[in-house]
């Protein structure tokens, strides 16, 4: 990440520092995101009175951020071209400006990084989707997920450019006729209102708001238009209701990638809960660590030589394995909370989902059957077979550059051939992600925990053996690929 703008300013004037959006204000959401996106420093600029005020809004979240951050205040008569002007004063670089209601993801600003070279101030713009004739009109191939962002466009600003430009990367408006940047327009591109610029940029102009400023750069000839496509971004207005913020945010928590049983059912329930966590500003590790206390307590259950303490472990493991593993990853996405270390954390939780009650079935199975030190042979070599083979695939990810497995599983039958791939595919829907708890619930209501040890030992053979395969096919070559080449 060391290319690119490395510095971001932000104007908070009248936004609403204080509210709240996915757990976060929407002033440490922006500095979360610039954080994570690879800015290393960040200048706000408020309001004469209102320093105090924003360092403790932006204390809480101090431990997530990898920037330092400076605040500016604006003198009572001060214009903000001043401000801005004496804030950036030793910015010799572009730098990224955009006022604090806006909520921006990492997924914008790590594209928007990569037009650091710009030589004139930068207006950003999404791609594959304009105004025409006051309606939102989609180009073939926009993401589906994406159109939440356009629910009510009637605030955005628009830029009045013909729907052909989009096919550059950037456009620059001196070399088109006179354009119009306006939220009363009824044709054009909606600008997200996030600019690239340099201090030289700011200086001799007179401008008291940001719209101003743009359209000084306008009426001077001096601004280009680039474009960002399939990233979250969100202009706050005031007219945003709630059903809007939810479905934006639940866009953003939804993992396309997941099972289609997860999809379907598990996602249902963790919904309402993720927004919950959400509201209360519950931490996605926090929750982690209650899905592991909830694998403990169902697990211990196991010990027990009653039915009806297999069904209640049943309720409860599934409800953690299948809701409570949703949940952690959807708040982490809604709160820009995503790491690698907490992607490796989740990782172990998911490797103790089925160890635990293997580990407490072994001994359940030892005292209540015959034979128990078959069971205790079969646990000891299936936790040698299974933890060398988790240990080994953990380091072939980080090898890898990948923190879910998930994603690499995407690349890795991306593209692939082979006599096997096609079976494989159609029964995939079966055995992917958390239709195997499901799976391990209902064998719970047999009674028999005979029945669940050997399952789990099976499983772990089989889910080992998949870890070995994709270590020694990942990046073998694919002899169809080198084929058609």
């Amino acid at each position: 990440m060391s290319d690119g703008i490395t510095r971001a300013l932000l104007i908070t004037g009248h936004a609403p520092c204080e509210t709240v959006y996915g757990g976060e204000i929407l002033l440490n959401r922006a500095l979360i995101a610039l954080s994570k996106s690879g800015i290393r420093s960040a200048t706000i600029v408020c309001r004469a009175g209102q320093r105090e005020q924003i360092i403790s809004l932006i204390r809480p979240v101090t431990h997530r951020l990898q920037l330092h951050f400076d605040i500016v205040e604006k003198r009572t008569d001060e214009s903000l071209a001043a401000a801005l002007t004496r804030a950036s004063e030793q910015w010799h670089e572009a730098f990224f400006l955009f006022p604090a209601d806006t909520l921006v993801h990492p997924t914008f600003l790590t594209q928007a990084r990569q037009y650091h070279s710009s030589p004139k101030p930068l207006l950003f713009a999404y791609k594959g989707v304009r105004i025409q004739t006051g309606q939102v009109v989609y180009e073939p191939g926009f993401a589906d997920r994406f159109r939440v962002i356009f629910a009510n466009p009637v605030p955005f600003t628009k830029i009045a450019l013909d729907a052909s430009v989009s096919q550059s990367e950037v456009i620059d408006l001196a070399s088109t006729q006179e354009v119009e940047i306006s939220s009363t327009l009824r044709q054009g591109f909606i600008s997200t209102d996030i600019t690239i610029c340099r201090h030289t940029d700011l200086t001799n102009r007179a401008f008291d708001t940001y719209a101003e400023l743009i359209q000084r750069w306008r009426e001077t000839q001096t601004l280009s238009v680039g474009f960002i496509a399939n990233a979250w971004w969100l202009k706050i207005t005031g007219q945003e209701t709630p059903t809007q913020l939810n479905a934006f945010f639940w866009k953003i928590a939804f993992k396309e990638i997941s099972g289609e049983f997860s999809k379907l059912v598990n996602s249902k329930m963790s919904k309402p809960m993720t927004f919950a966590f959400v509201a209360l500003r519950v931490s996605p590790n926090a929750i982690s660590i209650l899905e592991l206390v909830l694998f403990l307590i169902s697990s211990a259950l196991l010990l027990f030589p009653y039915y009806w303490t297999m069904i209640l472990f049943a309720i409860i493991w599934q409800f953690s394995a299948g809701v409570l593993d949703r949940c952690d990853g959807e708040v982490a996405r809604i709160r820009n909370y995503e790491s690698d270390a907490g992607g490796r954390f989740d990782m172990l939780i998911d490797d103790l989902r089925f160890a635990l009650p293997f580990l407490f079935l072994t001994i359940a199975c030892c005292r209540e059957y015959a034979s128990p030190r078959s069971y205790l042979f079969a646990a000891v070599v299936t936790t040698l077979w299974y933890g060398t083979a988790v240990v080994r695939h953990s380091q072939f990810l980080r090898r890898s550059g990948y923190v879910s497995i998930q994603t690499m599983g995407q690349d890795f039958f991306k593209n692939r051939q082979g006599a096997w791939v096609k079976p494989y595919r159609r029964i995939q829907p079966f055995v992917k992600g958390d239709v195997r708890t499901f799976y391990l619930f209902l064998l719970t209501f047999l009674g028999s925990k005979h029945v669940l040890f050997w399952t789990l030992a099976v499983y772990a053979w089989l889910v080992g053996g998949s870890y070995f395969f994709t270590i020694m096919k990942f990046h073998s070559p694919n002899p169809s690929a080198a084929v058609e080449t």
